[in-house]
């Protein structure tokens, strides 16, 4: 009897188990379920009545974060609300979690402009200069102007008369031109001995390759194929302005030449302009079409000891952002590029136009996913070639044409 009774007992726990199982499991996505219809709720509400009534929107983003407190957007609008509502403590807090969530530098600037006002400006100073170094020219701007109007902690009234920077530009891309893979890469390290930022020193390392020059062996195709180290002088007058001066040494990956050696000296003297007008990035939940202006130009004269060569170039950009999605925008562009020699070299002589796309997958990542097709013409010599048919060395075509693929991470700091 009492063995029957520890068996029945044993079925009964099994039984319950078996059952709280499948209620759990069942129950699960139901769940899920009822908040993700909860929080579409809120947040419908929420939206139409931030206008009308902000207190209320308030409560509502509030219980949406509830439910889904890791929310980016959510942190964001709460902390908009907070500041219209001039509750900026509790808005600083919703931008600092922001901020853990998904870096921004819209985001901090607000942060700095509400340390400002609770009178906490050694806080706002760290930020804004930060903020100073942003590749958003009007965020830049912004925090610069900002950081005027401050006035500097006792130890700090005299500025300090130097800062260091860094760069790293990283670009591989493919032309179906060339039919090949090319590879470059620069690094430097600089400092500034005023507090403008206008004279500066550098150290640079760069390395350019592609995949179809091989060793040993005369290229086919016109790559650097180099890795150069040396330092530098440089000058920035005015804005987008840059002088430069640097001195190091090269060495070839393939022998150009038989009988030179593959370690060279490389001198340059550069000219460089460059700045434009970019569009601003919003974060947006759904996708949404800015049509905001891109507008730049980019230009370099310069000679170079090793080519033995003096090169110019000229580019202009225009286009539209198409769209912005919560971290990425993508920009579709028109572009025009000139470039001359003194060489005669037909690859440096050229024009070309093209249409491109630019995806800008996290936009403070300084990472850039570009596609252009383009058209052109040499405007100089011809590129030319053995014909074995005819025995003898032929001109080529004076138009070109292709497509390039771009993936392009550029940062300073």
């Amino acid at each position: 009897m009492i063995k029957q009774h520890k068996k029945s007992l044993k079925c009964l726990f099994l039984i319950n188990t078996l059952l709280f199982l499948t209620i759990s499991i069942c129950h699960y996505p139901v769940t899920a379920q009822v908040s993700a219809d909860s929080l579409a709720i809120l947040l419908n509400e929420a939206y139409a009545i931030m206008q009308t009534n902000p207190n209320r929107a308030e409560q509502l983003f509030e219980q949406a974060l509830k439910i889904s407190p890791n929310d980016l957007a959510l942190h964001r609008q709460l902390g908009y609300l907070y500041s219209e509502n001039n509750k900026l403590e509790q808005a600083l807090k919703e931008f600092e979690q922001a901020e853990a969530i998904q870096p921004s530098d819209t985001i901090k600037l607000q942060m700095a402009f509400i340390l400002v006002s609770l009178d906490r400006e050694d806080d706002a100073v760290t930020v804004l200069r930060e903020l100073c170094n942003s590749r958003d020219e009007n965020i830049k701007k912004s925090a610069e102007a900002q950081l005027a109007t401050i006035s500097p902690p006792v130890d700090e009234v005299s500025p300090k008369p130097s800062d260091w920077y860094s760069r790293i530009y990283v670009a591989p891309y493919s032309d179906t031109r060339w039919n090949t893979i090319f590879y470059n890469l620069d690094a430097e390290r600089g400092y500034y001995f005023d507090h403008e930022k206008m004279f500066f020193s550098y150290g640079f390392l760069t390395f350019s390759t592609d995949s179809k020059s091989k060793f040993g062996e005369v290229p086919l195709i016109f790559s650097d194929n180099a890795v150069i180290g040396g330092v530098g002088l440089g000058i920035k007058p005015l804005t987008g302005l840059e002088l430069r001066s640097q001195l190091g040494i090269a060495y070839d990956l393939v022998q150009q030449d038989s009988g030179v050696d593959r370690w060279r000296e490389d001198f340059r003297a550069l000219v460089i302009y460059g700045n434009g007008i970019y569009p601003n990035f919003e974060f947006h939940d759904n996708v949404k079409m800015t049509l905001e202006p891109l507008l730049d130009v980019y230009s370099s004269v310069g000679y170079y000891s090793r080519y033995k060569n003096a090169i110019g170039y000229l580019q202009g950009r225009a286009g539209v952002r198409v769209f912005e999605w919560t971290c990425s925008a993508a920009d579709l562009y028109v572009r025009s590029m000139y470039i001359k020699d003194t060489e005669r070299e037909y690859y440096n002589n050229q024009i070309d136009a093209a249409i491109g796309l630019r995806i800008l997958p996290i936009y403070n990542w300084d990472l850039y996913i570009m596609a252009e097709y383009y058209r052109g013409l040499y405007i100089d010599k011809l590129p030319n070639h053995y014909d074995a048919t005819l025995d003898q060395i032929v001109d080529g075509e004076k138009y070109f044409g292709g497509f390039r693929f771009f993936i392009i991470y550029d940062h300073i700091f």
